[in-house]
């Protein structure tokens, strides 16, 4: 058995069918890590998530801002801004893949493998055990009979750039932004959410997996994608980074994981 994880997929549907015939991908023993962006500006959002939902037990996926972006106007039939998701909510098997892709988790943790993947990034002052528990909450309200509220705020809201307290009603938007959407950050854990391509010019912002104390690192390596303008992240001992940008032109990459926070690049392929 092999487990392998893919990087932003945004609809790339034939360059993931030639990436997974790269390696003679067999769903009845391999599985496959999606690190989120399964869907959105790519040519066929529709086809790739019938794919990965026909996987079954073989393939998992964790929710990025765009899939979390298709959870929102699934959840809104007045929507007039469908850009290149469309397709999909208008296919007859619309309501399927929904309720697929909101079962999905933010968070998985591999214990035995030593991986944790999430779709951006984790804050540097969390442990593992704090990530996975914070991660819980989104899941429930996303499984929830409220998860059309939920998502609506996720798209019409200002995330607090730090941690609010427990009782603050936007500390879970928190939670998700850092699972979701995190590039830069202080050390001690207040996000920039404005850098998107580039470096960040405030001084105080790092890349948010390279800040000397990491609570969560004790415990984890971490595979995530989400960060195109930085490629390929391959040369860190804690963190393995796959949005290379197919969408963009680029390609599209698939690395094996291994025990211990190994892994091995597999395959990169593009969607021509």
């Amino acid at each position: 058995m092999a487990v392998y994880a893919v990087g932003d997929i945004q609809g790339c549907y034939k360059a993931l069918r030639k990436l997974l015939n790269k390696v003679d991908f067999n769903a009845e023993k391999d599985h496959l890590w999606c690190v989120g962006d399964l869907v959105n500006r790519g040519p066929d959002s529709l086809e790739t998530l019938r794919f990965l939902k026909g996987l079954g037990d073989a393939c998992l996926c964790v929710l990025g801002n765009h899939d979390l972006h298709l959870l929102e106007l699934a959840s809104d039939d007045n929507h007039q801004w469908r850009d290149s998701l469309e397709q999909v909510l208008e296919a007859d098997d619309c309501d399927e893949l929904i309720e697929w892709l909101r079962r999905q988790p933010v968070l998985h943790h591999d214990e035995a493998l030593g991986w944790t993947m999430v779709h951006a990034g984790l804050h540097p002052g969390w442990s593992l055990k704090q990530a996975k528990k914070r991660a819980r909450k989104i899941e429930a309200q996303l499984q929830g009979d409220q998860w059309h509220e939920f998502c609506h705020q996720l798209h019409h809201v200002k995330f607090p750039i730090s941690e609010p307290e427990k009782s603050d009603p936007t500390r879970l938007l928190f939670t998700t932004a850092v699972l979701t959407r995190t590039r830069y950050c202080s050390s001690d854990g207040v996000f920039n959410w404005n850098v998107k391509t580039g470096e960040s010019s405030n001084k105080i912002d790092e890349a948010w997996f390279e800040h000397k104390q990491l609570n969560w690192r004790a415990d984890t390596n971490v595979v995530y994608g989400h960060w195109a303008a930085k490629g390929l992240v391959a040369d860190q001992e804690h963190v393995l980074g796959l949005d290379t940008g197919c969408v963009w032109g680029n390609t599209l990459t698939l690395a094996k994981l291994k025990k211990g926070g190994r892994f091995k690049i597999v395959a990169q392929v593009g969607e021509g």
